[in-house]
């Protein structure tokens, strides 16, 4: 897809430098000059591309826009007389560019959880025009194991999905976990019991079975999505074991929210404004998240967002729980919770107090 009109065309370009692909319309080529600059031997430039190497240049002369070159004896020669016009919109960020890298959105929903609409679906109705059907994969499992007869099966129906997303190789891995959690402990939900009762489980534990091999290799490098109420992040303990998963399944992202009843209808913009930055532009999550925050009003009133970030992914993955990993080569997990100033000085739905009746002043909380 060209990254100024976002739109495909009969020829696309790509710069020989970056990732950026132009069309032809935005490029405003005349038939004769489109066969010539789709020879082998000629190599294209972005203008993105060329403003970096013009900043680079330490005179002060500018050099006009040749955006195809062929290499003579080690230098590039302008293919044309004279420069095009780009009839394109160029004023974009460095990173505006699409990518259609091939995505797996995986969603894991506790049976009996009660949800309305579907954030895992609308992420894939969102970036689903820019991709082909073989690298796009969306995938819904109920998963249920809270009986040792259940975690037979669920062990096996892992197996099979874990073998079956294992023949991919996914640049892009969105995990959601739609699931209840514990008012008073933070633990996380399994399934039913033998007479239909809720089973909650220790979070360790709980990611520890939800996650088995081989279906733990798809959290690797994931950005993975806990819908669940507060109480998990909320209570030591269970933040604690959070963690410590974190540390063993190794995601990239992982994002939890604090409030008690949480309702996965208030991070819709998120969701979107997500998959355009982060799926569709290419940008890391932790340099936009304050974007993703900023217009999320719904996000704002309802909860604060936890964040964690477990950096140094680059390096060969070692199995913690066999020969614990080097401390150099061990990633390092941060955390950041982002909360407005409503949240802990004026929460939403407390009215101001009475104004004066004499001078209309409103009084502050305080």
């Amino acid at each position: 897809y060209c990254y100024l009109c976002h739109n495909g065309a009969k020829y696309l370009f790509e710069c020989y430098s970056c990732p950026h692909v132009m069309c032809d319309p935005c490029l405003g080529l005349v038939q004769w000059l489109m066969d010539k600059a789709r020879a082998e031997d000629i190599d294209f430039q972005c203008p993105g591309c060329h403003k970096l190497e013009e900043g680079g240049v330490k005179h002060k002369e500018l050099h006009p826009y040749f955006l195809f070159t062929h290499t003579v004896l080690g230098k590039r020669i302008p293919m044309l007389d004279k420069p095009v016009i780009i009839s394109g919109i160029c004023e974009r960020a460095s990173k505006s560019q699409v990518c259609a890298e091939s995505t797996l959105i995986l969603e894991l929903i506790c049976t009996g959880v009660e949800i309305q609409g579907s954030l895992p679906s609308l992420l894939n109705t969102t970036i689903e025009e820019y991709h082909t059907s073989n690298s796009l994969l969306y995938q819904k499992i109920i998963f249920d194991f809270g009986m040792d007869r259940k975690f037979s099966q669920w062990s096996t129906r892992i197996k099979k999905l874990g073998e079956k997303l294992g023949a991919y190789a996914f640049k892009h891995k969105i995990i959601f976990v739609t699931v209840h959690s514990e008012v008073t402990h933070g633990d996380l939900f399994a399934g039913k019991g033998e007479s239909g009762e809720d089973v909650a489980m220790q979070v360790g534990e709980f990611m520890k079975c939800l996650f088995a091999s081989p279906l733990q290799n798809m959290v690797y490098g994931s950005t993975l999505f806990m819908l669940t109420c507060g109480p998990v992040v909320s209570f030591e303990q269970s933040l604690a074991a959070l963690k410590q998963s974190i540390a063993q399944l190794w995601p990239e992202y992982m994002v939890a929210f604090t409030a008690k009843d949480f309702l996965n209808a208030v991070i819709k913009i998120f969701i979107v404004l997500y998959s355009v930055k982060v799926l569709i532009e290419g940008h890391a999550l932790e340099n936009i998240i304050h974007d993703l925050l900023d217009v999320s009003l719904e996000l704002q009133m309802h909860t604060d967002v936890m964040l964690f970030h477990l950096s140094g992914l680059g390096l060969p993955r070692v199995p913690w729980l066999l020969s614990p990993a080097p401390l150099t080569a061990a990633p390092l997990l941060a955390i950041y919770r982002y909360s407005w100033y409503h949240s802990h000085r004026h929460p939403w739905g407390t009215s101001l107090s009475m104004g004066c009746l004499k001078c209309g002043a409103i009084h502050p909380w305080a």
